[in-house]
């Protein structure tokens, strides 16, 4: 069975969550995304609290409420006019009130099944992506969720299509590293799987057991006559995975099991926040289930069966 009949790598629907600032790096991504897997395109902007209620703060100069969400509501329009020439199906929403909140409804509702996100702001009213709210968003929903940085630059269309799937092997990656194969399948990129030992672990059962767990892994990769590169590093990981990109210049990052516990206490200053803020390429992220027992032989991991069926 083709890999992209799968929600994770062919969605019906994209949700493009924009500060407005950032539309003009968001909607080539979404853009790009929507021509390979058909998907319509939301619109969505929240004008949050701040732009009413930010007056005894004096941290930025009153905005009418009603004047902003008019004004996003006109840019909103003309980003969503410029997708329909593109034949694109593409409608949009401005809403009140706390982003995560909303972001979260939204994708209730339409049952979105694929986020992009910015991971900077320029706006003056603060920013909606990356800090609390990008946080917040990546480790609760179930969903694929695309960031796109300020490094992020398109690369030329004869430019080799790679993917690089980074994980830590510390917690279950069966379900990203198959969102990573299917989109490589996808786009008939090259998938290379990176691996960084850290230096103070490197005694660790896991890091010890990382080539026959990648082998593992790799089992479903193989069914749908995909050969990954394997990559292993040692060093600092948000630098090594940096450096990979760098290096490979891939056309997407998947980055590996992030699940909720942890983000929430180390997001901020940790692996994922560095990468995703200075990565030169869009990246997935997708949530994912419980750590990995420190076994040895490393053999932890199921192998990933690629016509097995997801609810997104």
């Amino acid at each position: 069975m083709h890999p992209m009949h799968l929600p994770l790598t062919q969605p019906k629907s994209i949700l493009v969550a924009t500060d407005l600032s950032d539309l003009d790096f968001l909607l080539p991504v979404a853009i790009d995304q929507a021509k390979v897997t058909g998907a319509m395109i939301w619109l969505l902007h929240v004008v949050p609290p701040v732009v009413y209620t930010s007056t005894e703060s004096r941290a930025y100069p009153f905005v009418p409420e009603e004047k902003t969400f008019r004004d996003a509501e006109a840019a909103l329009a003309k980003a969503a006019f410029e997708l329909q020439r593109k034949n694109l199906v593409c409608a949009y929403e401005v809403r009140r009130w706390y982003p995560v909140e909303q972001v979260t409804e939204f994708i209730r509702e339409h049952e979105i099944e694929r986020l992009i996100l910015g991971t900077s702001s320029r706006g003056k009213l603060g920013k909606l992506l990356l800090g609390s709210v990008a946080e917040e968003l990546i480790r609760s929903l179930d969903i694929p969720v695309c960031t796109v940085g300020p490094h992020f630059k398109p690369f030329p269309e004869n430019n080799p299509h790679r993917v690089i799937f980074a994980t830590s092997l510390r917690h279950h990656p069966e379900e990203t590293f198959r969102l990573a194969v299917d989109l490589s399948a996808g786009l008939l990129a090259e998938l290379t799987v990176l691996h960084v030992r850290e230096q103070d672990r490197l005694e660790d059962g896991i890091d010890a057991g990382a080539r026959p767990t990648i082998d593992e892994m790799l089992k479903g990769a193989k069914q749908m006559h995909l050969v990954p590169h394997i990559r292993i590093r040692s060093g600092e990981p948000a630098e090594e995975i940096l450096s990979e990109c760098s290096a490979l210049r891939p056309e997407l990052l998947v980055l590996g099991a992030l699940p909720a516990s942890l983000l929430t206490a180390t997001f901020r200053t940790g692996i994922a926040y560095r990468v995703i803020a200075q990565a030169p390429c869009p990246t997935f992220t997708l949530r994912s289930g419980s750590k990995t027992k420190h076994n040895r032989n490393g053999r932890e991991f199921s192998a990933v069966r690629s016509g097995s069926s997801h609810s997104g």
